[in-house]
């Protein structure tokens, strides 16, 4: 099993610090996310995996998950082919279809409903395999018309281009996007939120037989692609440990919240239903730290 980190929040000011700390305990990678605000306000996601990369030389990097509501497929590609060759061939480039609309809306843009951000995440994910490609793209769709051709393209390409990652969560997004990517993250959180925020509440009916089953679809659709998936955690014998657990309930995304002991079993079962890579993305700070004896040793 690989594991990911995800840049805690408390460390958003030296992604650089904690970037070595994280190559040097020997995480597989590490990750950035692409956010204006959640809770607090967000480093902005090349940026700071520019500045991982920059200090560090054997871990992977890769950007969890660049919304793309926010940003042009063309530019996301550009920026990806130039992060593949800054790192020396350590970056995977993460794309997802985006979901918070405060942050849109308060931005002055247009936050599209489910149907519209899954086509749109879908066409730019078919421009977005041909650019990292071969730095060209021709494409008519609904939403995006791309015409790089003849004497225009993007780079700087190379004969080994940065793997490409998609998140998912509903069926359509396991069906259309799974056969375009290299690696496939199966997002468990997804139902919690389609409507715009982070509903808790509707997370912790997520079942692990729903998981599965995301699972075998992404089998089904491409039987040749590694399967990852993404997991907020909470680890420790703290009081604020047991409440973000008290949070999830006895569903499958509260067995990644408790004790580092179960919650590092809990991580290690998902092997067993077909995922061989899980991102961190700490709820509570030091659950990174709590896990990694188990997780490393």
């Amino acid at each position: 099993m690989e594991y990911f980190l995800n840049l805690p929040t408390v460390r958003f000011d030296d992604p650089e610090g904690w970037a070595m700390t994280a190559e040097s305990q020997g995480w597989h990678g590490i990750c950035a996310s692409d956010h204006f605000w959640v809770t607090q306000a967000y480093p902005h996601v090349f940026v700071t995996a520019t500045r991982m990369t920059a200090v560090t030389s054997s871990i992977l990097v890769t950007t969890s998950f660049c919304n793309n509501l926010f940003r042009s497929p063309v530019e996301f590609a550009q920026a990806s082919l130039t992060l593949q060759q800054a790192s020396k061939g350590r970056f995977e480039a993460g794309l997802g279809a985006g979901w918070l609309e405060d942050e849109m809306t308060a931005s002055g843009m247009t936050y599209p409903d489910a149907p519209e951000r899954i086509s749109r995440y879908v066409e730019a994910m078919q421009i977005t395999r041909s650019l990292l490609a071969t730095g060209q793209c021709q494409f008519q769709g609904d939403f995006y018309q791309i015409d790089i051709s003849g004497g225009q393209a993007l780079g700087p390409l190379s004969d080994k281009p940065p793997p490409l990652i998609g998140s998912v969560g509903g069926a359509r997004g396991i069906r259309e996007v799974s056969p375009l990517v290299d690696r496939v993250e199966i997002k468990a959180s997804a139902r919690g939120t389609r409507g715009g925020s982070m509903d808790i509440p509707v997370m912790a009916t997520v079942t692990e037989d729903e998981v599965k089953q995301n699972v075998d679809r992404v089998k089904a659709v491409a039987p040749d692609k590694p399967i990852g998936i993404f997991l907020m955690v909470s680890s420790g014998e703290s009081e604020t440990v047991q409440g973000a657990k008290a949070m999830f309930g006895n569903g499958f995304l509260g067995s990644f919240h408790g004790h580092q002991d179960e919650v590092a079993t809990a991580l290690e079962n998902l092997n067993g239903i077909g995922i061989d890579r899980v991102q961190l993305t700490e709820m509570i700070p030091g659950s990174h730290d709590a896990l990694a004896p188990l997780l490393l040793s």
